[in-house]
């Protein structure tokens, strides 16, 4: 293990108490060296967190904390935390994080009148305040000291520590699997490496890489904190809350003894440069009063008696922050036993305990015990490593510390990286775009976009009333159920995939039986041996040894370090086409206007694959399969011919009023119709019996995860996945669904994706109830009572076993293309 800050010692302290051989090197002292040694020792509780792999590591890491704390006495204070908003959208969130607290600890409070915000806390200013929430949990604790008896007791344990003591290589061999590292102190033969060195990472020399180290996806920044004497008060003391003003961007840690001040707005922090120097030296900035002024305003704003006390020390420390303001953990897709913890957004102490329990347990059993495809560091591409790009975006991520994001949040910095060809064409037609893993997509078409306008959407939508799209979003899906549209696909990752033995590693590896008729296209899931989704793609058979295989563009690099996948050749064509979704009633129609092919039913079916020619253009393949539930077929375009078929698209679909249409009306389209989504719906943890898709397993043929399968169909499962319509609702003026809500007979479950209904004319959302002592029964999910709760606001949901049926204009309903039975 490379680094003794609080990531290092608690993957050492985990992996020793599991009996493991360890050797932890760090260059300094343990807990002294980067930035646990400058870090102000503020642990966030669980409830802070929307993610609910986040809220697991954020539980295990204060558990692990107060055992140790309890056991061996360094400083430890549960002062708990006050959240102020001054602003609606902040009320809106301390609500939400109330109603997903609460069924923790009824110990948390929310708080609305300033004077008794006032009686409780006379130093600060509460005029302005709208709501205040007392988080019970949150810790203040010495972290030099935690990281000291996290070492020691691994020691005891049988792990090795060694101080003063830098790793300088890494050794891979020719199949790129780790087999030694060379450090100051001589030479260590090991098939595991963890990188924990903080911004360090993936800074250590390993020469058989074509950069001679692995690249990371995160970067440093720089943070800033007034550390100052007692407030003027006696109203403060050891157990005094940690106060976060959401809107001020600030926070005070007020003690009997001492006062910290922080503040992260965007425009005060900086990147970190390191132009012109060694690789892996990084140049400290000075701290600077200049930057920190508006922070300081903001400070003295909410608790005017700062100005009473000695400005203090400003100190500036570092911090390494991802594009995406989640931590990297796991294995790298670059080194085989190369695994890393890094990137920990300015919560390291808040989420290390969980995440080096989570790390040991993924380097002992080959799985982490819960999902963490958000955080594994093979999630990014190589593109996301690149120094420009980082020292553009980590600042925006830096100034988030403190914010609660959901998943509609899009950040304004490094866009623009990667587009489709047609990009231009669709934001003359009034695309706003949304970045995906870099990826410009559209999320929805302005209706009159004036000529200069800003396409790029940034921030995140409104959590109470319509969002600013839903009118040009219902017009969207109009044109979907009953015209056409036309939606820019492009982002989704496509692969060819060509070998002698393709047919035979592919129905290993695919649930469904994938070894169908030359043109055939199959959606199946692929499992991991406990029955859990690995991926879910769509596969079209181009010929005997040869498919087209389509995913969503995020996680990419963690499926194809699947070792299997790597026996036959695999090429990632993403970027050689441009996808065209056409999606409604009309799509036939104007599909036959642009190719001499029949398009009929008989002679193009839903899933089915073809090469067609549009117009001038050749080698298109054509496939009947819209991933929204509507007739229509995606279309994949080589790039050199993509806006010639697309002006050619767009000219035949004025005869049956096309539309442009967004990622957003594809995600209102698919929930309403219960398709469930990998990646935000299910994930490594849920199996095909647990979402309703059993029916598309193939259980007389051999494959990943079907014994486990076979016992769950055998036994039942005791989490099913359902689909919510949500009663009494005002769209105007309630709470929106996000996502991560509480599902309610008793606390039975949660939403994991919403959308607005406008076929069914209410909020849908996509959930799963759990009954873990007795199952889930048709009989159970009948009988029940259910509410789902929107920000502290319950509202009476009813239930859907299966997807709705829908009225259509087609004739065409294509029973088998139904997602859940």
């Amino acid at each position: 293990i490379c680094g003794g800050g609080i990531s290092g010692t608690s993957v050492a302290y985990h992996l020793a108490k599991r009996g493991k051989r360890v050797c932890l090197f760090e260059r300094d002292a343990i807990g002294r060296g980067g930035a646990t040694g400058v870090s102000g020792g503020l642990v966030s509780a669980p409830v802070f967190w929307q993610d609910s792999a986040c809220q697991h590591l954020a539980r295990r890491s204060l558990h692990m904390y107060t055992k140790l704390a309890q056991d061996r006495q360094f400083r430890f204070a549960r002062c708990g935390r006050v959240y102020l908003a001054t602003s609606k959208p902040n009320e809106i969130i301390l609500r939400r994080m109330y109603s997903r607290g609460v069924i923790h600890n009824n110990e948390i409070e929310l708080i609305d009148c300033p004077s008794e915000m006032l009686a409780r806390w006379p130093f600060l200013q509460t005029e302005d305040v709208q709501l205040a929430l007392f988080s019970p949990e949150d810790v203040a604790l010495d972290p030099v000291a935690l990281c000291q008896e996290l070492a020691q007791q691994a020691q005891q344990a049988g792990a090795l520590i060694y101080e003063n003591c830098a790793v300088d290589e890494v050794f891979l061999n020719d199949e790129r699997q780790i087999y030694a590292v060379n450090t100051a102190n001589g030479l260590i033969e090991t098939s595991v490496f963890v990188d924990a060195s903080g911004i360090w990472t993936g800074r250590v020399l390993t020469k058989s890489l074509p950069f001679r180290h692995i690249q990371t996806a995160a970067y440093p920044c720089t943070y800033t904190y007034i550390h100052s004497t007692k407030l003027p008060t006696g109203a403060v003391s050891d157990i005094t809350p940690i106060f976060n003003d959401l809107d001020g961007k600030v926070m005070i840690r007020a003690t009997g003894f001492k006062t910290l001040c922080a503040g992260f707005p965007e425009d005060g922090i900086r990147p970190v440069p390191r132009q012109g120097a060694a690789y892996g030296v990084w140049h400290h900035p000075e701290p600077d009063w200049d930057l920190f002024n508006s922070s300081l305003e903001r400070l003295l704003h909410r608790c005017p008696v700062l100005g009473e006390i000695d400005h203090g020390d400003l100190i500036c420390g570092m911090e390494a922050y991802t594009p995406d303001n989640s931590p990297i953990l796991g294995e790298s897709s670059q080194a085989r036993g190369y695994y890393v913890v890094n990137g920990l957004n300015g919560q390291g102490l808040s989420l290390a305990g969980g995440l080096g329990e989570i790390l040991a347990d993924w380097i002992c059993d080959g799985v982490p015990q819960i999902d963490v495809a958000h955080l594994d560091v093979a999630r990014f591409l190589e593109a996301h490593a690149n120094s420009q790009y980082l020292m553009e975006r980590v600042p925006e991520i830096a100034a988030l510390t403190y914010s609660n994001t959901y998943y509609t949040h899009q950040c304004h910095t490094a866009r623009n990286l990667r587009m489709s060809p047609i990009y231009h064409q669709l934001r003359d037609a009034g695309a706003t775009f949304g970045e995906i893993m870099g990826y410009e997509r559209p999320l929805w078409f302005e209706k009159n976009p004036k000529p200069n306008r800003n396409a790029l959407y940034c921030g995140q939508d409104a959590l109470i009333g319509k969002p600013v799209w839903f009118d040009c979003v219902a017009a969207e899906y109009e044109a979907c159920r009953e015209r056409v549209a036309l939606v820019d696909m492009s982002s989704f990752t496509k692969f060819d995939i060509t070998g002698s033995d393709a047919v035979k590693f592919l129905q290993y590896l695919c649930s469904a039986n994938i070894d169908r008729p030359i043109g055939t296209t199959v959606y199946t899931g692929m499992q991991h041996e406990r029955g859990g989704y690995v991926t879910d793609c769509t596969l079209s058979r181009l010929s005997d040894t040869r498919y087209v295989y389509l995913l969503s563009i995020k996680y990419l690099r963690i499926f194809g370090r699947n070792s299997l996948f790597q026996l036959f050749y695999d090429c990632d064509v993403t970027g050689m086409y441009t996808a065209l979704d056409v999606v409604g009633p009309s799509s036939r129609y104007l599909m036959s206007d642009i190719t001499e092919m029949s398009m009929s039913a008989q002679d193009f079916p839903t899933f089915n694959c073809k090469e067609i020619s549009i117009g001038m253009a050749t080698g298109i393949r054509a496939i009947s399969v819209t991933h929204c539930g509507e007739l229509g077929w995606v279309i994949y375009i080589p790039n050199e011919v993509a806006q010639n078929v697309y002006e050619r698209v767009i000219d035949a679909g004025r005869e049956y009023s096309l539309l442009h249409a967004g990622y957003y009306t594809l995600r209102q389209l698919r929930i309403e119709k219960f398709y469930v989504y990998w990646g935000q719906d299910i994930n490594a943890t849920v199996t095909p019996v647990e979402c309703g898709r059993s029916f598309r397993v193939d259980f007389k043929k051999d494959f990943i995860g079907k014994e486990a399968l076979e016992r769950q169909v055998e036994r039942g499962v005791s989490r099913r996945f359902v689909q919510l319509l949500v009663d009494k609702h005002n769209r105007d003026t309630d709470p929106w669904p996000q996502g991560g809500e509480l599902v309610f007979r008793y606390p039975v479950g949660l939403t994991t994706s919403a959308a607005y209904g406008f076929t069914l004319g209410c909020q849908v959302c996509i959930a799963y109830v759990e009954n873990p002592e007795f199952g889930i029964s048709v009989d159970f999910l009948n009988k029940g009572s259910y509410e789902v709760d929107i920000a502290g606001k319950r509202f009476p949901v009813r239930v859907n076993l299966h997807s709705p049926s829908l009225p259509m204009i087609s004739s065409e309903h294509p029973l088998h293309y139904r997602p859940t039975q």
